[in-house]
């Protein structure tokens, strides 16, 4: 996003991290409608759909509760957001729940990331409703089966929780930018550098010649290219049990990560700072008919999270 006003952005870096929050400003407002309406190309995890985002001034709960989910968590990460995060702005009508963006001046100097959330999506849902119902939406309704996603034990099952999660998602894209983990998103493929250039994005995709990210074969299943969450074309709900099976025989944390590279990073950060660090569940359940036929749990404890944890452990180590 090109601003027409460095100076409120530069402003925003120097407040406490913690204090930067408020209502979007109708710049991003603005480049967020563009995106929706198909004027650019490119942003991996910003809604396509057409979606008119507005401004909302918060409740004094609802600041409340993301102010309090940001303070609770790892205070290294909180020092690792210090430089790159611009703020955390609220807005309604965005086709999901939030979305990040770089934030640069008109001659191409970038001033930071910028995160806008959704209030809408948390206004009645607690941490576990909200997962289950994210979990949800590649899929057309059906009676057949049901996904229930378990993110905090019923005595921390709270909205401000809810926000927390998809918080940490969010500043795993935050930090994404200018790393070695993936290529910045924002500069186009033809400026990709080679797949072994990236240390993230080598355990499970690869670069192709014509410069998309796709997943190692190993890594690839079906079902995997036509995941599409809050929005987009859905998947019949029987093909939920098939999905998450081929699902368990990747490298992905979540389903969502294995939608793109940069969800990838962001949902695999997410869940590893939420389970590994702050020692919280995770953990999906299908069921048919009332019966429990799969569950998925206990990701970061096996075998094939070795290499993700060691990026994620390597970034806190730095901070």
């Amino acid at each position: 996003m090109l601003t027409s006003d460095p100076g409120f952005w530069r402003d925003q870096l120097g407040r406490p991290v913690l204090e930067r929050l408020g209502v979007a400003p109708a710049e991003v407002l603005a480049y967020v409608a563009s995106v929706n309406a198909g004027q650019q190309a490119g942003q991996q995890h910003i809604p396509s759909q057409q979606a008119s985002p507005e401004a909302v001034v918060l409740a004094a709960d609802f600041l409340a509760d993301v102010q309090d989910a940001m303070a609770e968590m790892p205070p290294s990460l909180l020092t690792l957001l210090a430089r790159p995060l611009l703020g955390v702005y609220f807005a309604r009508g965005l086709g999901s729940s939030a979305l990040t963006d770089v934030v640069m001046t008109p001659d191409g100097q970038q001033l930071g990331m910028v995160c806008l959330m959704d209030a809408d999506a948390f206004l009645h849902r607690a941490a576990n409703d909200w997962a289950s119902w994210k979990e949800y939406t590649p899929f057309l309704p059906q009676d057949q089966y049901r996904i229930d996603v378990v993110i905090e034990t019923p005595d921390n099952d709270t909205r401000k929780n809810a926000i927390q999660f998809l918080l940490l998602h969010e500043f795993g894209h935050v930090l994404t930018a200018n790393s070695e983990y993936l290529p910045d998103w924002w500069i186009g493929s033809k400026r990709f550098k080679s797949t072994e250039e990236y240390s993230y994005l080598s355990l499970s995709w690869q670069i192709a010649m014509s410069g998309d990210v796709i997943p190692l074969l190993r890594e690839d299943f079906p079902q995997r290219k036509h995941l599409h969450f809050y929005t987009g074309e859905q998947l019949p709900g029987e093909l939920i049990p098939e999905i998450y099976q081929s699902l368990q025989k990747t490298g992905f944390p979540t389903l969502y990560a294995a939608t793109n590279v940069y969800d990838d990073f962001a949902d695999g950060f997410a869940s590893y700072v939420h389970q590994v660090m702050l020692q919280r569940p995770f953990e999906i359940s299908i069921r048919q008919g009332g019966q429990v036929i799969m569950q998925l749990s206990d990701y970061w404890s096996g075998p094939k999270a070795k290499a993700k944890a060691s990026v994620f452990a390597g970034m806190f180590a730095s901070a």
